[in-house]
């Protein structure tokens, strides 16, 4: 059997019918379907939900891994692991890839000079426009990319539902850390590792802007205060991992920072838009400080 290029990562956690969409979108990709592979990963193990999606007709080469509830980080090891292509593409349940997306993150590779040391990140719009929430996390996290990134000459943080990375190194570098059980870190620390860890092989990191995955995280205030609490926790442990893995202590953000971040809504053209998303910064922000310090009581507990 011929090797394929790609080996997509989709990890699921109880959404069957946010899985299906994901995967109708994978079989419109103008990549050749022979020359990529779907490997789901149900976090729940719900096969029989999960199964039949798998099982469908697809024009594409499509493999089930089920473990029982281990976290996003865990099953993407899993699904890479399970993985035969030169690069893994990760993506989520949630999430619908444009059909150009493998197309374009293989451009991305070629470009550079030495690919088989090169992570891509593409771009993640907000797939549900109605959902003021939805909308606001996803400015959010736009923001905290392109703060990260600001002043590299490379990007140096992308978000694990629109990467990809050639599968050999992936694997020598350990995946990703699995002691982020929840949302939000994992990918900020992957990205932080494979920056630093390169030794005497030159590591770099790809922005491809032309990649787009539509994300449909729908929202309601209770969801969007409990998602960024959870960024909050993950970020405690990003400072825990990243003295272990011995590229921290990593410096608290300034002041400036906050500031410029409560200023960021302010970029929309009108002005219900931007007051509304003024405060859902505010809160989110509020969440954010509760789970951080609710993790690292837990951490030196």
């Amino acid at each position: 059997m011929q090797t394929p290029t790609f080996s997509i990562v989709v990890p699921t956690c109880r959404r069957p019918a946010k899985l299906a969409s994901c995967l109708r979108s994978l079989a419109e990709q103008t990549w050749p379907r022979d020359d990529f592979e779907v490997i789901v990963v149900d976090d729940a193990n719900m096969r029989e939900a999960v199964g039949p999606l798998v099982e469908r007709g697809h024009p594409f080469a499509c493999h089930l891994v089920s473990q029982v509830n281990r976290g996003a980080a865990a099953a993407r090891n899993a699904g890479a692991r399970r993985g035969r292509g030169r690069l893994l593409a990760f993506t989520d349940d949630d999430c619908e890839p444009e059909p150009a997306w493998l197309e374009q993150l293989a451009e991305a590779m070629a470009a550079v000079p030495e690919p088989e040391t090169t992570l891509v990140g593409g771009r993640v719009v907000n797939a549900l426009v109605r959902d003021r929430f939805a909308a606001a996390s996803q400015a959010l996290v736009d923001f905290m990319v392109e703060q990260g990134n600001l002043g590299a000459a490379e990007g140096r943080l992308f978000t694990s539902n629109n990467l990809c990375v050639p599968r050999a190194p992936f694997h020598a570098l350990g995946g990703f850390d699995e002691r982020f059980r929840g949302a939000g870190g994992e990918d900020r620390e992957f990205c932080l590792r494979w920056d630093r860890s390169g030794g005497h092989t030159a590591r770099r990191s790809v922005y491809a802007p032309s990649a787009v995955v539509r994300h449909a995280h729908d929202l309601n205030f209770a969801r969007f205060c409990r998602q960024h609490y959870a960024y909050g926790r993950g970020a405690a442990l990003l400072r825990q991992r990243a003295l272990v893995h011995g590229y921290g202590p990593l410096p608290l953000e300034r002041a400036s920072f906050y500031w410029k971040l409560l200023r960021h809504p302010q970029q929309a053209a009108d002005l219900e838009p931007r007051v509304e998303r003024s405060l859902l910064f505010l809160v989110s922000q509020l969440a954010n400080a509760v789970g951080y310090v609710r993790g690292r009581f837990l951490e030196r507990a």
